[in-house]
């Protein structure tokens, strides 16, 4: 009985915690930008420059997303652009004109940069989609465990079972 409660404690806390590591990495302003990420638009552009194309939808999420685009990276606000979407996140079509012309996009997090929130577009620095090249969130088992409010096999495995090898939950003959 005493060995289920102090489990039950210990994978607990592990959950809290767990669940605080993955948010604390943004900041309040880039957690909005990712939420607003999921909103859904229906959008047409053909052979559109490129800095029209983002202030269309940055008009498109009524000026509560900002992009920013990085010249300096090999982006050019003149680049003819073509893309159709019905229905899709804007993520999904940040992703999918990506893929098409060769940029990344990163959510900026950082609360001491005005820029913060922000989404900066650039070429160069690989298959940047929403994160920074090699900042990406964990998307080991363990993480996503703890995200979908479960533990897997390997998780208890590792962190709860030598809770149990304590020496307090031997019987008191074995302490001896």
């Amino acid at each position: 009985m005493a060995r289920s409660i102090v489990l039950s404690l210990a994978a607990a806390g592990v959950l809290l915690a767990g669940g605080t590591c993955v948010s604390a990495q943004d900041s309040p302003a880039a957690k909005a930008t990712r939420k607003r990420l999921q909103t859904k638009l229906t959008v047409e552009y053909k052979e559109v420059g490129t800095k029209d194309v983002f202030d269309d939808l940055k008009r498109e999420m009524d000026g509560k997303v900002a992009f920013k685009i990085d010249n300096n990276s090999g982006i050019s606000n003149n680049a003819k652009l073509t893309y159709k979407a019905n229905a899709k996140t804007l993520e999904q079509i940040l992703n999918d004109l990506s893929d098409k012309y060769e940029f990344g996009y990163v959510v900026i997090s950082n609360p001491k940069d005005k820029s913060d929130g922000a989404i900066l577009i650039r070429k160069g620095k690989g298959k940047e989609r929403g994160y920074e090249a090699g900042k990406e969130p964990k998307s080991g088992s363990e993480e996503q465990s703890q995200r979908d409010g479960k533990l897997d096999k390997n998780f208890i495995q590792r962190e709860l079972r030598p809770l149990s090898r304590m020496w307090w939950h031997r019987p008191v003959a074995a302490r001896l």
